[in-house]
């Protein structure tokens, strides 16, 4: 494990020694107006292996998931500096669009779209134009829902809301409208807490 400020580094890998990083950071920091929430991180993060963040609540780790898809972008006064590769990229080089279609976010509370089911997880692949035809669609619905344990319960009633599945049924359904684009990264955030 390595310390990062008040974050602990878990990477749980098989052989990262010669592997090159998906994701660089160097002195990321993050303010909100006059707050400083996270201060000169610096993360290598491999391709293909879990990593966890864990620290008390409030030190940063869902601040520093946001910076790695560009989410903290949507809040008006969050400031991030640093610099954050992707990729062997700047991340701020990426449209913000695609970013988020290769950096997925699972986030601590589920928060379905007011749709079916069905339209809560072709979603992304809709438009990002990853189907070429409705069969193709319905796979990618039906494999991402399967890969969020959620199929079985949902498979006789994908025309029905999202937001009327249970909270877990909800969060499932959040996985697995994230995975269905076929992410790079999946960030998750606590996706299992509430």
């Amino acid at each position: 494990m390595k310390n990062v400020g008040n974050i602990v580094l878990d990477p749980m890998t098989r052989n990262v020694a010669t592997d090159k990083p998906k994701i660089i950071t160097k002195n990321v920091n993050v303010s909100y107006a006059d707050k400083q929430a996270i201060k000169d991180v610096d993360v290598n993060i491999q391709d293909k292996t879990v990593t966890s963040f864990v620290g008390p609540s409030g030190c940063g780790k869902s601040t520093f998931l946001r910076c790695l898809n560009r989410m903290n972008d949507t809040i008006v006064d969050c400031k991030v500096s640093g610099t954050i590769i992707y990729d062997d990229k700047d991340l701020n080089s990426y449209d913000p669009v695609y970013l988020r279609s290769r950096i997925g976010m699972v986030f601590q509370k589920p928060n379905p779209f007011p749709k079916s089911i069905y339209d809560n997880v072709a979603y992304g692949p809709r438009i990002h134009g990853i189907a070429k035809n409705k069969a193709e669609l319905d796979h990618i619905v039906e494999v991402a829902l399967r890969k969020g344990a959620i199929w079985d319960e949902v498979k006789d009633r994908l025309d029905s809301s999202g937001t009327g599945l249970s909270g877990g049924q909800q969060q499932r359904l959040c996985i697995a409208r994230s995975i269905a684009t076929q992410p790079e990264v999946l960030l998750m955030d606590e996706p299992c807490s509430a």
